[in-house]
C-alpha cells in the first residue's frame, strides 16, 4: 500500500505529489531539505513496487540534498 503525499523543499515555493510506503513517508518527512509534508490519500491499491524502489533511491539522494531523482518521479 502507498500514500500520495504533497511536499515542498526548503526555498521552493513549487509544490509536488508522489507516492511513498509508510516506513519511506515516515524518513522522507524528517529529512531536513523538506519543509511540509502531507498525506493526501492513503491505502493506493495498485502495485508500485517499481516506483517505490525508485522512491526509495530518491530518498536517499535526498538524505545527500541531491534532489534531481525526487523531481523525475513526482508530478
Amino acid at each position: 500500500m502507498a500514500f500520495k503525499v504533497q511536499y515542498r523543499f526548503k526555498e521552493d515555493d513549487k509544490v509536488y505529489t508522489c507516492f511513498l510506503t509508510f516506513e519511506q513517508y515516515m524518513n522522507f518527512k524528517k529529512l531536513p531539505i523538506i519543509q511540509e509534508c502531507i498525506v493526501l490519500k492513503k491505502n493506493q491499491k495498485a502495485d508500485y513496487e517499481e516506483y517505490m524502489k525508485e522512491m526509495q533511491k530518491a530518498i536517499n539522494l535526498l538524505a545527500k540534498n541531491d534532489t534531481s531523482h525526487i523531481h523525475n518521479l513526482s508530478e
